[in-house]
């Protein structure tokens, strides 16, 4: 997951300037809603359909480079994509009596690209820390119990918006706008082992209740995504074994040592926005020019 620049792609005009269906559906809505007030969990939340036109999709493409805003997998090409709504539009699952931010429905600061196994409640296995290649690979040929995948999960620390009068900047939602918060403070990785999982950033040895929520409502450790994170990272982990036995082999020779340093910063090739799970192979490129600086300074104590 990593930051999105909203301001880098323009409003779609379908939603800039309401089309007759945007503006038609919006005013459905309104009515329906203030018949149903207050909101039960008995009443069915109203069906939007106009939210996602194709100037819409394609807006959404371009601001996250063709990858799901929250596990940043390509899904431009299998054609995947959902339009998804931060702040859930048809009802909350932690709040019954919140009829949902229906309000937002049409409202593009509200919206992001996701694959459908993000968005969508699907039965999934979770990779937990424990577990080998071969097992969660094994794990596959089973059904899994439990569903994960965000639909219209949304938890709020304190006071939640109940309505367009309301301040949504008042809310402290728990799921991670990538438009509004930089992901890489509160998701880290742990590269320990094959299988590279995301895990939430320790604050004061706690873990960041932001990235808590968000790897599990998300389910950003899932099996089949864990092990597509695995052919993505494996020439960086050749490039840093190999720059490892450079530096064990290195000399003192000042021309080799250049060179070490620019086999070392040409892993920065592989961290442009349209790679598959930057936000990882950045995390990575960093941790390996931070350990070469660490072998470095032990490799010249010793000579």
């Amino acid at each position: 997951m990593i930051k999105l620049d909203r301001n880098s792609v323009a409003v779609p005009n379908s939603l800039s300037e309401p089309s007759l269906a945007v503006q038609n559906e919006a005013n459905e809505a309104n009515g329906y809603y203030a018949d149903k007030s207050p909101w039960t969990g008995e009443h069915a939340a109203y069906s939007f359909n106009a939210y996602k036109p194709q100037d819409v999709r394609e807006a959404l493409r371009l601001l996250a480079s063709g990858k799901c805003a929250y596990c940043e997998g390509l899904i431009a090409g299998v054609g995947a994509r959902e339009v998804e709504h931060y702040r859930p539009k048809g009802g909350v699952k932690e709040d019954t009596s919140h009829p949902g931010y229906w309000w937002l429905a049409h409202d593009w600061d509200n919206l992001l690209p996701t694959c459908i196994l993000c968005n969508q409640s699907r039965r999934q296995h979770i990779v937990t820390h424990e577990m080998s290649r071969e097992e969660v690979e094994t794990l596959l040929f089973s059904r899994a119990s439990t569903s994960y995948g965000k639909a219209n999960q949304f938890a709020v620390s304190g006071a939640r918006a109940t309505s367009s009068a309301c301040d949504l900047d008042a809310e402290s939602p728990l799921l991670i706008d990538p438009c509004r918060q930089d992901p890489k403070q509160e998701i880290g990785w742990d590269f320990s082992k094959e299988l590279p999982r995301a895990v939430p950033r320790l604050r004061e040895n706690t873990p960041s209740k932001y990235g808590v929520y968000t790897i599990e409502t998300c389910a950003l450790n899932r099996a089949e995504l864990v092990l597509e994170r695995i052919p993505v990272l494996l020439p960086l982990r050749h490039l840093r074994d190999s720059i490892k036995c450079r530096v064990e082999a290195w000399t003192g020779d000042a021309a080799e040592l250049e060179a070490i340093r620019a086999q070392a910063e040409a892993m920065l090739l592989f961290s442009h926005a349209e790679q598959a799970h930057s936000g990882m192979v950045i995390e990575f490129i960093e941790n390996t020019l931070e350990e070469l600086e660490q072998w470095l300074a032990e490799k010249g104590s010793e000579l």
